[in-house]
């Protein structure tokens, strides 16, 4: 029984952690391709439900996307 358990647990934070992941993808397309205000702040709500900080969000798309992704990120958020 307790082996049940943990492995929905697992399954749950893989789940979580994909989810996270694909909101990233989403919020470099975003700020790549120039999406409404309205969008950007969506996906980081989304991510800010998740425990993500917008330091961690910048830190997260440097690693994935590059410096550049995170400094538009940053901007984008400056200029709303």
């Amino acid at each position: 029984m307790i082996t049940e358990k943990n492995n929905e647990t697992a399954q749950t934070t893989d789940l979580g952690t994909l989810w996270s992941e694909t909101l990233l993808e989403m919020l470099n397309d975003a700020v790549r391709n120039n999406w409404s205000n309205n969008a950007l702040l969506e996906i980081l709500k989304e991510l800010r439900n998740k425990g993500y900080k917008i330091d961690r969000v910048a830190r997260k798309l440097r690693k994935r996307f590059g410096q550049e992704a995170a400094d538009r990120l940053l901007n984008k958020l400056k200029t709303k």
